[in-house]
């Protein structure tokens, strides 16, 4: 009798122990730690710092409150406290601190209780960046008191991404306390050799010299082992993807004739990069191996014409199309700007969204899954069941980025080995295309096309912001329209904002839309609020009337980041542009331009964001903002699964990194064993 067969190795790595064997970590705790992402004692003891933190010596408050956006310490008594209620749960706390030498605030957003405890006549330090808030001030601040002082100069402190109620110091406590119990226990997989090539330690090095440096090149030299994680994360999913099985799809192949007439479609001239691509398109979908084709252009390149070639092909052959973008407002457009290219030529067309009346998409099915329609547009709601297709030969993903890689999947697999032609505004920097994209063709759409004019962008302070007024109202009298964007919906305008308030204000698009129709050149020239919480029926509505003329001015959230293409728009103001990275600013900016008239883009902002802010003035070239985002911003998501926030995986620098990205692209070749951590 044989023994018992072995069993396969647990996939992942060994969890240490559960986050509820620490210290002042329950059961309601530990649920917040998993929404970070963090569910055992070694996912912590892995967490990534978002930064090295050297304290500076305490500075006096009158010298502070010339360093904004810095980071400061500074000591003084608490003068008065003052607690604000802004609505509901939200409130302020303003705690005026004096030195001698001047008066700052520390502001605490939503923490009631401070106002107790920095009552006046407290002693305190408080550390943290300072801010333009009704004056200098110091938001959030870290505190300290002779019970419990700050660190002293030249210490080294990581601090971490908190989030939902985790404060950075006590995802520190708890990573100290876990480094004190278990980093013995901390184990190493990746080969020796691969780790000496990289010049990075093992983990039971990396993870107490990261989390307690001694210097500034230790932290470094741990970094580069923890910036191998997401590194590998990706390469593991690039090399699932190669090793698929390719498939056999059914071939739209044309003749020279037929892809003569399709070209001759267009109301407009291709230009000389759409023809290119066309052409590398044509080549794929003529083939039986499905086109798993990546097209790259920076923001009114022309992509969605390169796609609606695509789809005039394969319809040409008697396949279905599927066109998927992630929001409604993006997929309408898809829909309304391509319906006249293509219902004009013979293809029946549809729209397919999660606001589609019972009916009307119970219509739009039945007559997909009988293949009576040709073309279909939508959202996430192609994924659901009851969306069937005759034959589903080409599926285009675009915004690819904002879809998990299983999600793309789910598209495709309505159909059997259907080509796949995936696009993106947000471009892949250069260095890193290869490395995360490998198992992908992928193809550059550069330029724009004639005749467009010139797109001018500013940083409007000072005079520049108080000229902005004038300037508007001349663009609005001569028939032009404008983009006003808001990141925030609801959150109110303090007393004092006005046209010239501080950059800094948190304004919501709520109040500045009140703003403006208040003015009379606003009002009379029309102006609509859009956001993401309006039913979409009624913000399509309102997103079609600035599209028609109705109105000159469109107040908005991000929303309007894609799927909106006015050529006769030619201002773009985005209040608190500090709080967007360097693609999202540039995507924005991508609404105007689009015409033949000239275009401006007003930045208004914070001064720490002023190296992003001179990079937009600078450059329009998408690809060198995006290797510039990514240096920022870190890797975020390349492949879908992840994007937004701080730089909290370790690449700091992508130029520098890209040995670790270039060492590990080919790990899994040589140890596809490895796969079972990733």
């Amino acid at each position: 009798m044989s023994g018992a067969a072995s069993s396969p190795p647990e996939r992942g790595f060994p969890t240490i122990g559960p986050l509820t064997g620490l210290r002042g970590v329950g059961h309601a705790r530990a649920a917040r730690l998993e929404r970070l992402g963090l569910k055992t004692v070694r996912d912590l003891l892995l967490l990534q710092p978002i930064r090295l933190v050297v304290w500076p010596v305490k500075t006096s408050i009158q010298a502070a409150s010339r360093r904004k956006g810095e980071r400061v310490t500074i000591e003084g008594r608490v003068r008065r406290s003052v607690l604000q209620r802004i609505g509901g749960k939200r409130s302020v706390v303003r705690a005026t601190v004096s030195d001698g030498t001047g008066e700052m605030d520390l502001v605490f957003f939503n923490q009631p209780w401070m106002k107790e405890q920095l009552s006046s006549g407290t002693q305190v330090e408080a550390h943290g960046s300072v801010v333009e808030a009704r004056g200098a001030s110091i938001a959030s601040p870290r505190l300290g008191t002779a019970a419990s002082p700050l660190p002293a100069p030249g210490t080294l402190a990581p601090e971490y991404g908190g989030g939902d109620g985790v404060s950075s110091d006590a995802l520190k406590a708890w990573i100290d306390e876990a480094l004190e119990r278990h980093v013995g226990e901390i184990e190493e997989h990746l080969p020796a050799e691969f780790l000496e090539h990289c010049d990075a330690p093992g983990l039971p090095v990396a993870v107490p010299m990261i989390h307690r440096p001694a210097t500034i090149p230790d932290f470094e030299y741990a970094r580069r082992r923890f910036a191998l994680e997401p590194i590998l994360t990706l390469q593991a999913a690039v090399f699932a993807r190669r090793s698929g099985k390719a498939g056999r799809a059914r071939a739209a192949k044309i003749t020279a004739e037929q892809d003569a007439e399709i070209r001759s479609r267009y109301p407009f001239t291709l230009t000389d990069a759409q023809s290119r691509v066309i052409g590398e398109i044509r080549a794929d979908l003529g083939r039986t191996r499905p086109m798993r084709r990546l097209l790259q252009g920076d923001v009114g390149a022309g992509k969605t014409a390169v796609a609606a070639y695509a789809a005039m092909t394969v319809a040409e052959c008697g396949g279905q199309v599927a066109m998927m973008a992630p929001t409604e407002v993006l997929a309408s457009q898809h829909a309304y700007g391509l319906r006249d290219l293509l219902e004009g030529h013979g293809l029946r067309t549809a729209l397919i969204t999660g606001s589609l009346r019972t009916g009307e998409r119970r219509d739009v099915t039945q007559r997909l899954a009988a293949g009576e329609i040709d073309v279909v547009f939508g959202t996430h709601a192609l994924f659901s069941e009851d969306v069937k297709f005759r034959r589903l030969d080409l599926a285009v993903i675009d915004e690819q980025h904002r879809f998990g890689v299983a999600q793309r999947g789910r598209l495709a697999g309505k159909g059997s080995d259907v080509h796949v032609l995936l696009m993106t505004a947000t471009p892949i920097p250069r260095t890193l295309a290869l490395t995360v994209y490998g198992d992908l063709e992928v193809s550059i759409l550069d330029g724009s096309p004639p005749g467009r004019g010139s797109v001018r962008t500013r940083w409007a302070r000072g005079d520049d912001r108080r000229r902005m007024p004038r300037f508007l109202a001349e663009r609005l009298e001569a028939g032009e329209q404008i983009y006003w964007v808001v990141p925030r919906i609801g959150e109110t305008m303090s007393d004092g904002d006005s046209e010239d308030a501080p950059a800094s204000t948190a304004a919501s698009a709520e109040a500045r839309f009140e703003n403006l129709v208040a003015r009379p050149t606003f009002r009379q020239a029309g102006i609509e609020l859009v956001h993401g919480r309006l039913p979409s029926v009624e913000r399509n509505s309102r997103l079609d009337r600035f599209r028609r003329g109705d109105v000159a001015t469109v107040v908005a959230t991000t929303v309007v980041e894609v799927g909106v293409d006015v050529p006769n728009a030619t201002i773009m103001v985005i209040e608190d542009a500090h709080r967007l990275g360097l693609a999202q600013l540039h995507q924005l900016r991508g609404r105007i331009g689009r015409g033949k008239k000239d275009s401006y883009c007003f930045l208004l902002g914070d001064k720490k964001a002023e190296e992003r802010f001179r990079l937009m003035e600078r450059s329009r070239d998408g690809f060198l903002l995006a290797e510039e985002d990514l240096r920022q911003r870190g890797m975020g998501d390349l492949l879908g699964l992840r994007q937004s926030g701080e730089n909290q995986e370790g690449l700091v620098d992508p130029e520098r990194d890209l040995d670790l990205l270039l060492a590990a692209r080919d790990l899994f070749q040589r140890e596809p064993g490895l796969l079972r951590y990733y």
